[in-house]
Formats: structure tokens, sequence, C-alpha cells
């Protein structure tokens, strides 16, 4: 098995990657904290996935990862931060590693996100980027919280 498909190696990795996009977001490299965020989310989805015994595939789809997690954690997840999670699948997706600021701006304007927000286009990316911070820091909480009270036992 690749190091990197192990549940704790995608758990600990989920830790770093929502460190990374915090960061990323305060010095305003708001592209790659949007990108980080969302693999923050699927690497805490993986872990989950992984340990329960599913399969591990190269698709970023954050939906299906977490149709593999245990109901448990999808229960938390669609509930009680259902509103984060509409949020961040909504804005996120693996190709954003491949946008620069006017990519991603595009791309927000075609996913009808730059709507309502004003001070142009600075405000739109910056504005965006910490909706998709936000909104995965949420779900990461939940899923780091439920996996160490998981492993406790």
């Amino acid at each position: 098995m690749d190091l990197s498909h192990r549940s704790t190696v995608l758990y600990h990795a989920s830790i770093a990657r929502i460190r990374e996009c915090r960061n990323a977001y305060m010095h305003g490299d708001y592209v790659l904290a949007m990108y980080l965020a969302g693999l923050a989310v699927e690497c805490v989805l993986q872990a989950f996935a992984i340990r329960e015994g599913a399969k591990h595939d190269a698709r970023h789809d954050l939906p299906k990862w977490l149709l593999k997690c245990p109901s448990r954690l999808r229960d938390v997840i669609k509930g009680e931060v259902g509103g984060a999670w509409s949020q961040l699948v909504a804005l996120w997706d693996n190709d954003l590693r491949y946008l620069s600021v006017a990519g991603l701006l595009g791309y927000l304007r075609d996913k009808k996100a730059d709507r309502r927000i004003s001070g142009g286009p600075a405000a739109i990316v910056r504005q965006n980027a910490r909706r998709v911070v936000d909104a995965a820091t949420i779900i990461h909480n939940k899923g780091i919280a439920l996996w160490v009270s998981s492993t406790k036992k």
C-alpha cells in the first residue's frame, strides 16, 4: 500500500493542509488558500473512508468521498455543518490548483459567486477565499473531533 493512502497519513496531512490554507489566506495567496482548504477536507474524508475499508482512488470528488465515510461523519457534515458543506462543495474544485488570480476570478464569476460583493475583483476573490477557508475549517474541525473520539476507544 502506498504510504499516502494510509488513513493515519491522510489524517495528519489534513491537519497540515488546513494550517497551510489559513497561512496562505493570511498572506493573501487566495488561490492557494482555497485549493488547500478543499484538500484538507478531502484528506480527512479519505482518512475516514480508507479506515473503513474503502479503496483509494485519484478522483477529487468530495461528495463521493463523503459517501464512503462512516454514517456518523456523514450525518454531522450533512446536518450539523450542512451550510459549510454546501458552501465548500459549491466553490471548491481540485482544478483550482491550475488557476491564476485572474483565472480564479473568472471561475468565481462563472459560479455566480461574485454577486453582492462590492469592492471589485480583489474583494470578490478575497471574500470567496474566506468563505471556502471558513467552511473547510468548520468541516475539518468536526472531522478531527470525530476522528479523535473514535480512536480513543
